[in-house]
């Protein structure tokens, strides 16, 4: 057989074996997208298209993932009202501040940021932290899942938002169009879910 069709043969194999995508991790990168896509439609200037088609993205990524997160967390150990609250007041001023300075470098900088703060968490959790490793790989009491796998989760979140800085901080620094940033940053989170699959399976 030749190698190309034996190549795409085995592609279509493995692709077809993974499960499909949800909703749910398509609506940042889908409104993200589409909203870009209408603001420049409406003639709003490139920058500022960027940054509100961000917010809006992420707004919708918070929304969606709020109340599932705080109830799987108020179901595996002490979640209170108050951190919940914290969180969501911290991550209003993030949009917020996009909005105020209106730059599409602070706002991929903002994402670089928050990526690196994550990565960092799910190191600690990696390391030992009881506290972090049952905040973000959560287990109950009676649950058969072992530290070791719960410890590769984190592991993995840590690589997936470490591949996001590496390609946000390229864009930039090849200084891209908006439009290409637009695309990349779309598929980024679908490429980063079968990634995940793969390394998973």
């Amino acid at each position: 057989m030749n190698p190309l069709r034996r190549f795409s043969l085995y592609l279509w194999i493995l692709l077809s074996n993974l499960p499909p995508i949800s909703v749910g991790r398509l609506l940042m990168p889908v409104i993200f997208l589409s909203s870009w896509t209408v603001l420049q439609a409406a003639q709003v200037s490139a920058p500022v298209a960027f940054v509100w088609a961000g917010v809006f993205a992420q707004a919708a990524q918070i929304w969606g993932a709020l109340p599932v997160t705080t109830r799987r967390h108020h179901h595996t150990f002490d979640f209170t009202r108050s951190t919940a609250s914290w969180a969501l007041a911290i991550q209003i001023c993030v949009l917020v501040i996009q909005v105020w300075w209106c730059e599409p470098w602070l706002s991929q900088k903002l994402v670089t940021i928050y990526c690196a703060v994550y990565a960092a968490v799910m190191a600690l959790g990696v390391w030992g932290d009881r506290d972090i490793l049952n905040r973000f790989a959560p287990a109950s009491k009676d649950s058969d899942v072992s530290l070791e796998f719960r410890r590769h989760v984190l592991m993995l979140s840590a690589l997936v938002v470490i591949l996001v800085i590496v390609v946000n901080e390229t864009l930039l620094v090849l200084n891209t169009t908006l439009a290409t940033r637009v695309a990349a940053l779309s598929v980024l989170p679908i490429v980063l879910h079968y990634f995940l699959q793969l390394r998973c399976a």
